[in-house]
């Protein structure tokens, strides 16, 4: 039903979710969605958790990828960062991306949605951390980090939000990464730090 939700989210934005849309797309007999889900927060709450859950497993996929491994060279985590915000420009990767934008602009309204999208937003910025931390030569500055996973964090949303009105910016994974790099590069010179690619 949560995948149905999300489905009609991206398509129709906020205001065309109902319970009986949500039957239509999963194909489920009247009144099912509101057995499980009674009002209509209760489903937005649950759509933004699978959102959430969705987005966990992506994260999950990456760290494992980056995992060090005694055959293979460990991909950077900020390319392959950039590999999952290019996989989020098409199919369901970019349904979800409207459907997030969608549950973020009711959050506000509602403090338990609000929790779903913030901790999605929370694994986002610890992915973003780790992809910086990798970069750093010396003794790990967190305030530095910090700071770089923000900008990465603003910049990525940044070009979802074009992604998701149809306008991306930035071709591919390839060019992604290089404009993070030279974005991390930049916020370490400005203290006097070099990173390493």
């Amino acid at each position: 039903m949560c995948d149905a939700a999300i489905q009609i989210l991206a398509d129709e934005g906020a205001r065309g979710l109902t319970h009986r849309k949500v039957e239509q797309q999963a194909g489920l007999p009247d009144g099912t969605t509101s057995s499980y889900f009674p009002t209509r927060s209760a489903l937005l709450r649950a759509t933004a958790e699978r959102v959430a859950d969705l987005d966990a497993g992506d994260f999950e996929a990456v760290m494992q990828r980056c995992a060090p491994s005694e055959t293979t060279t460990t991909e950077t985590t900020l390319s392959l960062l950039a590999e999952m915000v290019m996989r989020s420009a098409t199919g369901p990767g970019l349904d979800r991306s409207r459907a997030r934008y969608e549950l973020a602009f009711h959050a506000h309204r509602d403090e338990v949605l609000q929790a779903a999208i913030e901790n999605a937003i929370s694994g986002f910025v610890a992915l973003s951390e780790q992809a910086v931390t990798q970069l750093q030569t010396g003794p790990i500055d967190r305030p530095l980090v910090e700071k770089q996973a923000r900008a990465v964090t603003t910049f990525i949303n940044g070009v979802i939000v074009r992604q998701v009105f149809g306008h991306p910016g930035v071709n591919d994974a390839e060019e992604l990464t290089q404009l993070l790099q030279a974005l991390v590069a930049g916020v370490a010179a400005s203290h006097h730090v070099n990173v390493r690619f």
